[in-house]
């Protein structure tokens, strides 16, 4: 197995026990803090997102990206300057941002229409931020030399360390006031964060000691405004994405429930329906793109190594093995979940009504899987200004859509349903017909041709399985192994038979 596919299945199993994790703790605090607790929670969790995306620049997307280039001259030296220069750059900012989240919690607290006992946990959240700029450096070393089995370790570490604090933690403080056991749980991501950087600083200082003398290298340094130059014209697109993304999911609530009650939707209903939508059908159908993230972190340095190398066959190679990859689980998935959406909902949410929003969902999610390898793929490529550029004007189209047809009676929440497939197939096809433009990529349709077969077969054999309703956890599992089983066995003998045909076509060595 290559460095690639090695390092993309080792995260991908990581992130798996990262999400069962994270499921756990969200019932260990509902417990715990009760309705009003996990609002404030829920309150100090966008900050957490918006701090981590500030504090961290996405130096690790950038980062790696410039260390894999660095990768082909193998100068070490070098390298280390460029992770010193990216340290000051992220600390710099990290204790500015301190100063002024500080200083805004504390002016927000003075306003009466606030509850006082949110600033707890905002300020709890402050000592974090170094922490979390320290460690997205170290994470981009690493992704950078593509030594992804100290990242997914470090994933585990610190799941399991914001587990294990919690469930203790929260045990002693039951008598507390409200405010104390938030905080609490806020602590436990920072301990989380400690226990990463912990063992990426112990990781990075055993590699530094079993490296040769590096002061042998010819190489002169590199100025460090180039360093910046170099990092800045990754981390600052990447950045807006985010920041975009951040922004859109914040200003989206308001504008699809107000839509709604314009069709004569009431406030409650609409409320609702976004929160099945959102809560429910978009959780279940985004699940499986954990494995799309692992490609991303894999995709960046890979890519950008190969690019440096003017390796056009590796390259190539890449890109298509992001788009297998991607098949493999995607195609599967969105079968499952368009057939047996109620199935799904009930299981998981004990909510029926959820199940026709995954139904909607369902035959465009695939493209929401592509969308993190395809912009993992353009990042190492140097193009991140286009995908900067292309995700404004989709998220803007995607808004105007969402205004006009959910305020329909005929639409409602449908018209936010293909408002959300529109998006998330015109940005697909505007990051691929990119790459094409940028490395003449010619997919090979024979190879596409079997995933699509493989999942007509699978489509027919979901429709005579679909006869029978399945309610019970035991009956839904055996349902789910029997429809992959079948999609896997199906594309693999479709391989076999697409070699063997191939085989007939080829000339016998003499």
């Amino acid at each position: 197995m290559g460095k690639f596919l090695k390092g993309t299945l080792i995260l991908s199993l990581a992130m798996l026990y990262t999400k069962v994790v994270e499921f756990v703790v969200s019932i260990l605090l509902a417990r715990s803090l009760g309705s009003e607790g996990m609002g404030f929670y829920m309150m100090a969790l966008p900050v957490i997102g918006l701090l981590i995306t500030i504090a961290a620049l996405e130096f690790p997307t950038a980062l790696s990206k410039v260390l894999a280039e660095e990768e082909v001259h193998q100068n070490e030296k070098q390298r280390l300057q460029i992770v010193k220069v990216s340290f000051y750059v992220i600390m710099g900012l990290s204790l500015l941002l301190v100063l002024i989240s500080a200083a805004i919690t504390v002016l927000l607290l003075k306003w009466k229409t606030i509850d006082t006992r949110l600033g707890y946990p905002l300020l709890a959240l402050i000592p974090i931020v170094p922490v979390i700029g320290t460690t997205s450096i170290l994470k981009g070393y690493f992704s950078g030399l593509q030594k992804m089995k100290p990242i997914a370790i470090a994933q585990l570490l610190e799941k399991t360390a914001q587990l294990s604090f919690i469930f203790y933690v929260l045990q002693y403080m039951k008598g507390l006031p409200l405010e104390y056991r938030v905080v609490a749980a806020v602590l436990g991501i920072g301990a989380g964060e400690l226990v990463s950087l912990f063992f990426f600083s112990t990781s990075f200082l055993l590699g530094q000691r079993n490296l040769k003398d590096t002061s042998q290298s010819e190489m002169a340094s590199v100025p460090r405004r180039s360093i910046l130059k170099k990092l800045f014209q990754v981390s600052l697109p990447t950045t807006g994405v985010r920041m975009m993304n951040a922004l859109t999911a914040a200003v989206n609530p308001i504008l699809i429930t107000q839509s709604l009650m314009f069709a004569g939707i009431t406030a409650s209903i609409a409320t609702k329906q976004y929160g099945m939508l959102t809560a429910f059908a978009m959780t279940i159908g985004y699940f499986p793109g954990f494995i799309g993230y692992s490609l991303y972190v894999s995709l960046v340095p890979s890519i950008s190594e190969a690019r440096s190398r003017q390796d056009e066959i590796g390259l190539h190679q890449r890109i298509h093995q992001a788009f297998h990859i991607t098949f493999l689980y995607g195609i599967p998935c969105s079968i499952v979940m368009y057939f047996f959406a109620d199935e799904l909902t009930v299981l998981f949410y004990h909510s029926p009504q959820a199940g026709q929003f995954l139904m909607l969902l369902s035959p465009f999610i695939l493209f929401h899987y592509l969308l993190a390898p395809l912009q993992a793929i353009l990042f190492g490529l140097g193009r991140a200004r286009d995908v900067f550029s292309q995700t404004i004007w989709v998220n803007i189209l995607s808004i105007l859509l969402i205004l006009s047809l959910a305020s329909r009676s005929s639409f409602g929440i449908h018209g936010v349903i293909i408002a959300v497939n529109f998006s998330g197939v015109l940005l697909c096809f505007l990051h691929y017909h990119t790459i094409v433009e940028e490395v003449k990529f010619k997919p090979k349709i024979a190879e596409y041709f079997t995933f699509l077969a493989s999942g007509a077969a699978t489509i027919f054999l979901c429709e005579l399985m679909h006869t029978t309703h399945y309610e019970n956890h035991l009956s839904i599992t055996l349902l789910l192994l029997v429809v992959f089983s079948f999609y896997y066995g199906t594309l693999f003998l479709l391989r076999l038979v697409q070699t063997g045909i191939g085989r007939l076509w080829m000339k016998p060595e003499k």
